[in-house]
């Protein structure tokens, strides 16, 4: 399972672990990394050529912030015989990144394979060559013989083109991987000045909006003062048009009384001229009868002015 350098984002959330025993598999190291986050996978790192287990391994998980979390905070290794009673030592975490970077450092100056992060054979030909160039402090003159010349490093597997084109390579690739994550930086920067920019929108629109809402409110308060003060003057109208209906109830009922009072004089007034002239109408009767019983008749007749016997 392969773990491209090239990729800075994959490199961001990779972890470099060790020391693991023999037997370790890739499912012990998700049990034991995994309480940090999500793993997406396990490599275990193996030699070239015998395939043999190196003790560290490469751990990506699916977010940056767990790697970080597994550096920060390393899980504690499982007690080992040698250890103290009580000592509980931690596993050496790092991001695989500042490990590459490190082996390849010790590998242009010649370190160890793992504990120098070199991973050749350059750090023992160093050590050859300087056991090589040991010898008598000083000689039989008392003055120090001259080294003898190092040894070629031809005879080491690797020329020195080749080591400075690997080294090259090297510098172009930390280059390639710094220049993407100076890419990746600036374009973060520019996200979070557009963030911010439309933050700052957000907040000016929202100042805005309640300076509306502000406004509005006052003009709905306004709105409800002259509606209560217009409820108040409808109110008072509504009693003065009470009181009025009222007071024009009671005069009308007044003047209803005076009509029917005066009307029941005046009916009583007729009656008694109705009284009068029937009194009067039969005093002329009786005048008439009376003359009639006399027996003047022609004067009554000229009195009565018809020649109609009967009513007399």
């Amino acid at each position: 399972m392969a773990f491209p350098t090239e990729d800075s984002a994959v490199d961001a959330r990779t972890i470099y672990a060790k020391p693991f025993p023999k037997s370790t598999t890739a499912d012990y190291v998700r049990e034991l990394f995994g309480k940090y986050g999500s793993i997406r996978r396990v490599k275990l790192r193996r030699e070239a050529v015998s395939n043999s287990f190196r003790g560290s391994v490469y751990i990506e998980f699916v977010d940056a912030t767990s790697a970080h979390a597994a550096v920060n905070s390393p899980p504690q290794q499982p007690r080992a015989d040698s250890a103290a009673p009580g000592t509980y030592p931690r596993f050496h975490v790092m991001m695989k990144a500042d490990y590459e970077r490190k082996r390849a450092n010790a590998s242009s100056s010649g370190g160890g394979k793992d504990g120098g992060f070199g991973g050749g054979g350059g750090g023992s030909a160093h050590k050859r060559a300087r056991h090589l160039s040991e010898g008598p402090a000083t000689s039989s003159q008392g003055q120090q013989p001259p080294p003898p010349p190092p040894l070629p490093v031809e005879q080491h597997g690797m020329t020195p083109v080749s080591i400075s084109k690997h080294s090259h390579q090297q510098i172009q690739q930390l280059r390639q991987i710094a220049e993407e994550r100076e890419a990746t930086v600036r374009s973060l920067e520019g996200a979070l000045r557009k963030e911010l920019e439309e933050n700052q929108r957000l907040h000016q629109r929202l100042e805005e909006a309640q300076q509306r809402a502000q406004e509005a409110a006052a003009r709905e308060a306004a709105a409800s003062q002259k509606a209560l003060t217009r409820d108040v003057e409808i109110g008072s109208l509504k009693g003065e048009i009470a009181m009025l209906r009222t007071q024009n109830a009671a005069h009308l009922e007044r003047q209803s009384a005076a009509h029917k009072a005066r009307i029941a004089d005046l009916e009583a007034s007729v009656q008694r001229l109705k009284d009068a002239l029937l009194e009067k109408e039969r005093g002329e009767r009786e005048l008439r009868r009376a003359a009639c019983n006399k027996g003047d008749t022609s004067g009554a007749y000229r009195a009565d002015g018809s020649g109609n016997l009967d009513d007399l």
